[in-house]
């Protein structure tokens, strides 16, 4: 039985008023001799034991009128048969890369068990695993045996950690219900991005346990080449000065063996000479006691470096008009967006990225070519600059990617500093800002004097001015990407091009748009297209041109043990208020008017009024 306000229980404490009113009336009468008793024989004698029944059931009447008033106005009814538990015990385990060490996989397993073991009595378990994903395992259930046999064979994968995917999943769960989220998880920074929360209902509590970091780990946490030399990152997690074996092969034979020294929680790189210029290479390492995961890395040789770019200004002149983005990457070529209508149509086609930096010129026939690059997969970045018009930039996405670009007028030289805008990336775990690192906070020195304002519906902010305004887009543009910076890139504008960090910027990103989705060679874990297998290794993509090879590796953040405290992780967790509830009490609230109990408790009431008036009649 549930009650509507059960609040109202709290006065049945009144039916102890007559009891009370009844044990302060109980006296011992005194005993009085009499020298012959004989006299006594013919006066009336009551019953005493009659008495004191009638004197019991008037208590009895009194009480429990008291207390079927306090039943009645608390709204009594009986939940419907296929009811739930009113509270939710919900374990979200850590499934991803990082858990994967032997101690902290058995630590999870434990610390999950126990969690499902003391949950309160009457609540119903869930069970969630989470990476980068989430996935309900055990939906909620009384069946508790279900609850820690699924926690026993939820196995790390090749995920990286992302909190907000699995309170999402698990806060989804409650539907209204009050309860509490038990995270079992390592505690990894890397699973908050940059200014990330997750929203969990109000009436639920959330808990972590700390499985604790691995004590000792080491990792191949980046392959790359040059020319005929081939390197490879090796980072060490632990305490410790280790000696690392590392192990070249391509195409499975082997290229290399070599012993580097990496210092406690530092990096070195394993370097192997005369490599063959093409083919699957993968680098290896020996660590029985870590992750396992993250012992190779794999890389398509001749296959990941970045293709020459174009370059479109005013002039076609580089060095006039794109004197920093010139010095910034090697090989580009500079046309004049009056020739590019000029252009052979496959013309386009050689070059990785094109970089947009005036659009003065260009041609009907120009803006065509430039839409087909895209469409058949192409990258472009795009400037938003005085020279870019924002309605032929919006032509050549097409209709599939429409593009606002409005740009702000005023002397950018006149801003006060004060008044200028800097930025930070709103997606760290992208392409362009996953080398930065630990110094991706460098991008917030950059200041914006004047900006544009950009926009779209198929665009994705993937940084943000202090303003709030998209800085950075990601834009989806047939086959192909388009990046476009709500700013110019040649210190007109900002002072972004003096700043350290435009190099690396500018490298990312025409090497993001180089591998673009229809032409990319490498994919983390968690980004791999629909139908490839979500696993490390070398994999095959089928594709209208053909069919190419493609390497999956997983995310070295997820080597990387920057931990976190309890109580920050908490700060990252934002209270809403739960809609679902509102729906639960509702629901509640029509059972309860559809039995009507508390008019019949109102009735059995009246009847022990009567009774109790009838008896104190009698006894009067």
């Amino acid at each position: 039985m549930s009650f509507l306000s059960p609040l109202f229980l709290v006065a049945a404490v009144a039916a102890g008023v007559p009891i009370l009113l009844h044990l302060l009336k109980r006296h011992t009468e005194q005993r009085v001799r009499f020298a012959a008793v004989a006299l006594l024989k013919g006066a009336p004698v009551e019953h005493t034991a009659r008495r004191r029944l009638r004197e019991l059931l008037l208590l009895a009447l009194r009480a429990g009128a008291l207390v079927l008033l306090a039943l009645a106005f608390a709204r009594p009814f009986f939940r419907a048969a296929s009811a739930t538990s009113a509270h939710l015990t919900v374990v979200a385990v850590d499934t991803s890369l990082s858990m994967s060490a032997p101690a902290s996989a058995a630590r999870a397993h434990q610390l999950g068990a126990d969690a499902v073991r003391q949950a309160p009595a009457g609540d119903d378990v869930a069970v969630v695993a989470f990476a980068d994903r989430a996935d309900v395992i055990v939906r909620p259930t009384p069946d508790r045996n279900a609850a820690a046999s699924a926690i026993e064979t939820a196995t790390p994968g090749f995920g990286s950690t992302t909190y907000a995917a699995g309170l999402a999943a698990a806060g989804e769960l409650f539907g209204g219900r009050s309860g509490r989220i038990v995270v079992v998880t390592d505690l990894q920074a890397s699973g908050w991005d940059m200014g990330a929360h997750a929203a969990v209902p109000e009436a639920v509590r959330v808990d972590v346990k700390d499985v604790g970091a691995p004590v000792e780990n080491v990792a191949v946490t980046a392959l790359r080449a040059d020319g005929d030399r081939v390197a490879a990152s090796i980072h060490n997690s632990g305490e410790h000065v280790r000696d690392v074996r590392t192990r070249l092969t391509v195409d499975g034979r082997a290229a290399g063996e070599n012993v580097v020294t990496v210092g406690a929680h530092g990096s070195a790189d394993a370097v192997f000479a005369d490599v063959r210029s093409a083919g699957i290479a993968v680098a290896t390492v020996d660590d029985p006691g870590g992750i396992s995961g993250d012992n190779a890395r794999y890389a398509l040789l001749g296959a990941d470096a970045t293709a020459a770019s174009l370059v479109i200004t005013a002039s076609g002149d580089l060095d006039r008009d794109a004197w920093y983005v010139r010095h910034a990457i090697a090989g580009l070529r500079g046309v004049a967006a009056a020739d590019v209508a000029g252009m052979r149509d496959d013309a386009l086609g050689r070059y990785g990225a094109v970089i947009v930096l005036s659009t003065r010129g260009l041609e009907r026939r120009g803006r065509e070519k430039l839409a087909a690059y895209a469409n058949a997969g192409g990258g472009l970045l795009i400037a938003a600059g005085p020279d870019v018009d924002g309605d032929v930039v919006a032509d050549v996405l097409g209709s599939g990617a429409p593009l606002e670009m409005k740009a702000v007028t005023g002397d950018a030289e006149r801003v006060a500093p004060q008044n200028s805008l800097s930025l930070a990336p709103a997606d760290v775990r992208h392409p362009i800002f996953r080398s930065f690192g630990s110094e991706v906070a460098s991008l917030g020195f950059v200041q914006f004097r004047n900006v544009a304002r950009v926009g779209g519906p198929s665009c994705q902010a993937i940084a943000r001015f202090t303003s709030g305004d998209a800085a950075v887009l990601d834009c989806a543009a047939g086959d192909g990407r388009a990046i476009v910076v709500a700013s110019d890139l040649n210190n007109r504008w900002n002072d972004f091009p003096i700043r350290a960090s435009f190099v690396p910027f500018l490298d990312q990103a025409a090497r993001y748009l180089s591998n673009s989705a229809r032409r990319g060679s490498e994919y983390l874990v968690g980004e791999v297209p629909k139908g490839l297998p979500v696993v490390p290794g070398v994999t095959t993509v089928e594709a209208s041109g053909g069919s190419r090879r493609v390497v999956v590796n997983v995310d070295p953040k997820e080597s990387e043990f920057d931990r976190m405290s309890p109580a920050d992780f908490q700060a990252s967790i934002t209270r809403l208020k739960d809609v679902a509830a509102k729906d639960v009490r509702a629901d509640a609230a029509g059972q309860e008017s559809r039995q009507h109990l508390w008019q019949y408790l109102l009735a059995a009431m009246l009847v022990a009024l009567v009774a109790e008036g009838l008896v104190a009649g009698r006894m009067a």
